[in-house]
């Protein structure tokens, strides 16, 4: 019994060897609003442009909760703590200019063996919009 236990074990553990651990990658960034005080907030994972045609930031990177409503920041700290709650560590912030625009950029990275394992829990609206196509589109399915 003991060498059946430690078979198993030593198996699990030569399993979880396996899975292989890499560093993933999150840009936050913020631009001052066109009309109006603050920053509008997108957070950038290297898989979509986060800019448009327009040399603005694509609003299909902004946050949002379970039922699809966009997550208002208020500030760049407060994107920033919701990237900490959620098991990203901030690594440098450093700003720039795209089409005569100032832009913040804070850089978040997280350990983690997929890009879903490092995303869970966070939800852009491109991901949402996604989702609810496919969750559609499958219930049409003869």
């Amino acid at each position: 019994m003991r060498k059946i236990v430690l078979s198993i074990l030593l198996c699990m553990i030569t399993c979880s060897v396996f899975a292989e651990t890499r560093r993933y990658y999150c840009e936050v960034k913020g631009i001052e609003k066109e009309l109006g005080t603050g920053l509008k907030i997108i957070f950038d994972f290297g898989e979509n442009a986060s800019c448009t045609i327009w040399g603005s930031l694509s609003s299909k990177l902004k946050f949002v909760d379970e039922s699809g409503e966009i997550i208002n920041f208020h500030s760049m700290v407060d994107a920033a703590n919701y990237m900490v709650e959620k098991g990203w560590i901030f690594q440098q912030a450093h700003s720039s200019v795209y089409s005569g625009k100032y832009i913040e950029c804070w850089i978040f990275y997280k350990d983690a063996t997929s890009p879903q394992e490092a995303k869970k829990g966070i939800l852009t609206e491109q991901d949402y919009m996604d989702s609810q196509k496919n969750k559609y589109s499958d219930s049409y399915e003869w």
